[in-house]
């Protein structure tokens, strides 16, 4: 049953002459709450896409999606109404049980049709809503007709490629503090019209960063560089570890990401009013180590303690020491931050 809970009289009595009539109890009826509210639907999209509740994200194939109907604040549905949220695209049906009446709300899985055209991109869907009343005993008859109950807006799926894996931007590895991290993809668009994936070109792609552990181990937009693809989608970023970090209003005062610790970086895109956003699986980047056991014993001992005494020349000695011949790099620029930071020599 479809129904509105109304407030009753009670505790208010009616007297007339000597005779006190109790106010009727409150009833339950039908009314505008259900038949005129906002019943609520939506759909659910992978977080990925950074849809909203009205927007469908279309691959090249029919995206098999959950809806979900939600009864107006004050509207009360009993155990046996029927619904269906429909138009051209999908179509999601149910019947409420104990549960579902009893929350208000109902899911059904349904599949969402490609269209044939990039045209229908962007363009706003009407979408029908019914509700049966069950206990009204007339099938098929809908106490809650909707024809248009909100709109629908397909969106063209974006996906991130590297060498023929999907969602995957490639970063550099390993990296080495205050040097440049590297990472490259080709941004994707699906064409509903050529039924392939195309390069977007012109479109601003971020890089993001999250740790493996502590309190910055989560996806929190920390941003460190922008990007634009060009006429094929490719995009390549270049930003230094432990740079400064861009945000909402550009760069703010930030760090970035601590040398020392194994970093996630992945491409992120914000999408638009046709395409969806997409961001790519993260790729963990951990610092290149120095291998001191290759080495000559003591060598690390003296070059800290040349970088202690500020002893310029004698670490210059010793950097030459480490690339005649040159065999890490990752030594090499240990040595040499150690003489920009006590200012034997210029980051240049």
């Amino acid at each position: 049953m479809i129904k509105r809970v109304t407030a009753g009289a009670a505790g208010l009595a009616l007297a007339l002459g000597n005779v006190a009539l109790a106010a009727a109890p409150a009833q339950a009826l039908t009314g505008a709450s259900c038949e005129d509210g906002a019943w609520g639907w939506s759909i659910a999209n992978p977080a990925r896409y950074q849809a909203g509740p009205h927007e469908a994200v279309l691959g090249l194939s029919n995206a098999v999606r959950t809806v979900t109907i939600k009864a107006p604040t004050g509207c009360t549905v009993d155990a046996g109404d029927t619904w269906r949220v429909y138009n051209g695209y999908f179509s999601a049906a149910g019947t409420f049980n104990a549960e579902e009446a009893a929350a208000g709300k109902d899911t059904d899985r349904v599949s969402i049709k490609v269209p044939n055209s990039n045209a229908v991109a962007g363009d706003e869907i009407p979408v029908k809503l019914k509700v049966n009343d069950s206990s009204a005993g007339i099938p098929g008859k809908w106490d809650v007709d909707k024809s248009n109950a909100g709109s629908l807006v397909l969106l063209r799926r974006t996906l991130f490629k590297y060498k023929g894996v999907t969602d995957w931007m490639n970063f550099e590895e390993p990296y080495m503090c205050r040097l440049d991290v590297e990472g490259v993809a080709a941004l994707l668009r699906a064409s509903w019209t050529s039924k392939r994936y195309l390069g977007y070109a012109g479109r601003t792609v971020q890089m993001e960063y999250r740790l493996t552990d502590g309190p910055d181990s989560a996806w929190d937009n920390r941003f460190l560089a922008s990007e634009r693809t060009d006429d094929s989608g490719y995009v390549e970023f270049i930003d230094f570890v432990s740079g400064k970090e861009e945000g909402p209003d550009g760069v703010v005062i930030d760090d970035g990401p601590p040398c020392g610790r194994t970093i996630v970086f992945r491409g992120h895109y914000g999408g638009n009013q046709t395409s969806s956003g997409t961001w790519s699986d993260g790729d963990a980047v951990s610092e290149a180590t120095i291998h001191w056991e290759k080495y000559r014993p003591g060598l690390k001992e003296e070059i800290d303690a040349a970088g202690t005494a500020k002893d310029c020349a004698k670490l210059e000695e010793l950097g030459y020491e480490v690339t005649h011949p040159f065999r890490d790099e990752a030594l090499w620029n240990y040595v040499f931050w150690l003489g920009v930071d006590i200012g034997c020599w210029e980051d240049d």
